[in-house]
């Protein structure tokens, strides 16, 4: 069953106008980002604001009214928001990336989770990589006992329904699925309390026990993905890419707290001194302009390397085709490269503001820290990539790496 739940009244913005009222609500969300860090998580007022602006039309599948943006248009919006506050880009692109997998389960099955009014985000989603970060689940009739924890659980504040990975064998770790799961069904701990990317709320998720989940809203890897690739085929799924277009897009996230700090940065400059040097202002001094330069063509190459990739996976898109092999470990390590390059850059500008940047009520240390904890994310490790790069150059085999659930087919 195919349904479209759009309102032939509603009329989604397009892009570029979403672009431009997060440019309108930057210095909203600027004022806020340290509120957001003290409370770990995003203020509700802010998600009020980014939904009006139809931020989260990129988190839906379109035929329940979410957009069908390319892959540069995701970058763009994340761009966007990662200049007004890095923490919030993040969860809008981590639930855009959750909400993959509202393509893969029936439409009676997902319809429930889009068609009652809500504000923000829509689901959450989370695990598979290991049991660490999985539950686990056992048949009964006419469905699945499941049972577990999930760490990490970005955009579960404001979401009402999460897709949780489970391992339903005790000894087989390709044997994972993914469940469906209401968030009244779950216990949140409220425990995420992290030095970097504090404000995303990424708390653990829990069970209380065993919770029954029908079989309808359980799915295995290789039927989720054969479902995702015939709504793709049809033109009701998302565009090709798969998880590199997920990762590449999250650059702008990276790109946008480095457009905050350079902006931070030369705001100041003019105002700060330079103690124990002949430099009444920094402004003036030689060191400041090599930094300040240093890291603007940081920035600005790790852009151009974003752009490159974005550009290549939207080509692909257009000719009907999925990355190769190849192209899938290029494109993780353009990312990674690019996370590092940001995250390197901010540190410059940070060091390089002096002794009072490390004041709280300075953004330069906020951004500094949400950059480069966003590049220590698993997806984004640039000393992971550049081996499994170096490994392909170099033509060595390597063992079986980690996989999210949707790259299993067992």
């Amino acid at each position: 069953m195919t349904r479209d739940a759009r309102s032939a009244d509603a009329i989604q913005p397009d892009a570029a106008q979403i672009v431009d009222s997060i440019v309108a609500l930057q210095p909203w969300l600027r004022d806020h980002q340290a509120l957001a860090e003290q409370e770990r998580r995003i203020p509700h007022e802010s998600i009020e604001r980014l939904d009006a602006a139809g931020v989260f039309s990129v988190t839906r599948p379109k035929r329940f009214g979410g957009a069908d943006f390319t892959t540069r248009e995701l970058h763009d919006i994340y761009r966007a928001l990662g200049a007004g506050c890095g923490a919030t880009a993040w969860v809008v692109w981590a639930t855009a990336g959750g909400n993959l997998w509202s393509f893969a389960f029936d439409d009676d099955v997902v319809a429930p989770v889009y068609e009652s009014p809500w504000v923000g985000n829509r689901t959450f989603a989370v695990g598979g990589t290991s049991r660490r970060m999985s539950g686990t689940a056992r048949p009964v009739d006419g469905g699945w006992m499941v049972q577990g924890a999930w760490p990490f659980a970005t955009g579960s504040v404001h979401a009402s329904h999460g897709y949780l990975a489970v391992f339903y064998d005790d000894t087989d770790d390709s044997k994972v699925a993914m469940v469906l799961i209401a968030k009244t069904s779950l216990i949140a701990r409220n425990d995420w309390d992290a030095s970097g990317l504090a404000a995303t709320g990424s708390q653990t998720m829990a069970t209380d026990g065993e919770l029954f989940v029908p079989d309808e809203r359980f799915g295995y890897p290789a039927e989720l993905a054969a479902r995702i690739a015939e709504a793709t085929e049809h033109g009701r799924g998302p565009r090709r890419g798969g998880l590199p277009r997920s990762i590449v897009s999250s650059t702008g996230v990276a790109l946008g707290m480095a457009d905050q700090a350079i902006e931070v940065f030369l705001g100041s400059i003019g105002k700060r001194s330079v103690p124990y040097s002949p430099y009444s202002k920094q402004l003036d001094s030689p060191v400041a302009h090599h930094i300040v330069g240093e890291a603007f063509m940081q920035i600005r190459s790790a852009g151009r390397l974003a752009d490159a990739a974005v550009a290549e996976l939207d080509r692909l898109d257009a000719e009907g085709r999925d990355p190769s092999e190849h192209e899938v470990l290029q494109f993780h390590t353009d990312a990674a490269y690019v996370w590092n390059e940001c995250a390197t850059a901010v540190e410059k500008l940070f060091r390089a503001s002096g002794a009072s940047a490390i004041s709280k009520r300075m953004p330069l240390q906020l951004i500094a820290r949400n950059a480069r904890a966003g590049s220590m994310h698993a997806a984004n490790n640039v000393d992971t990539w550049l081996e499994n790069l170096g490994r392909e150059l170099v033509g060595v085999e390597a063992g079986e790496s980690s996989m999210s659930v949707l790259e299993r087919r067992s």
